[in-house]
């Protein structure tokens, strides 16, 4: 989602979650605001299974494509 920053189909707290995300992904390392924006927002709990939802993704993603998996469905 190439303009999620400029969408007003998403609120504030979506396009965090989405510059979270994107960032694990992409640069692996995050802008450390983030982890604590999200953290007021969502409480530590729920910003920990949000960090292992994505990262969950990134490897399953990454694990397939090493491995040429194509997926069902």
């Amino acid at each position: 989602m190439p303009h999620h920053a400029t969408s007003p189909f998403f609120s504030d707290l979506e396009r965090l979650v989405l510059r979270y995300a994107e960032e694990m992904t992409l640069k692996v390392q995050v802008d450390p605001s983030l982890p604590e924006a999200l953290r007021q927002h969502l409480g530590a709990e729920a910003l920990t299974q949000l960090t292992l939802s994505v990262a969950a993704a990134n490897f399953t993603n990454r694990f397939n494509e090493a491995l040429g998996t194509e997926l069902e469905g």
